[in-house]
């Protein structure tokens, strides 16, 4: 089994991601941090998950194959019910597309990490800080 390396996972925790909420506003979101007052508010209460298909396993695609993956995620977090806002995660000298999807529970969102080979996704709900999810993968 492996995982995202202590590299990655310091990488994953040192980023910032941003929502672009309803209206143009971005509301970033960090590890271990609680959510901004105006992303709860859209949130209504309902758990949270920010997850993209781009880069499985954290290894670079050419940007064809990463954005028919994420309409493909994007088309299951429709079929799920979720509600979704458009993110994105920066880093020092990259970016990189992400979604995300209001009002999923935690199996489905694990189960959507594996579909599309992540090493990571962020969790939250409510005021309580945002979890770093890793996860292991069949080598």
């Amino acid at each position: 089994m492996t995982g995202p390396g202590a590299d990655l996972v310091a990488l994953y925790r040192a980023t910032r991601y941003d929502a672009r909420l309803p209206g143009g506003r971005r509301a970033t979101l960090r590890v271990d941090a609680p959510p901004p007052f105006e992303f709860r508010q859209w949130l209504a209460g309902a758990a949270f998950a920010l997850i993209t298909a781009y880069n499985p396993r954290s290894t670079a695609q050419p940007a064809h194959a990463n954005r028919a993956a994420q309409h493909r995620l994007l088309a299951d977090l429709a079929a799920l019910g979720a509600r979704v806002l458009p993110a994105v995660g920066r880093g020092h000298g990259w970016r990189e597309a992400s979604l995300v999807a209001a009002g999923l529970d935690l199996t489905s969102i694990d189960a959507l990490a594996a579909r599309y080979a992540q090493h990571a996704v962020l969790a939250g709900r409510g005021d309580a800080p945002v979890e770093l999810r890793c996860y292991e993968r069949a080598s």
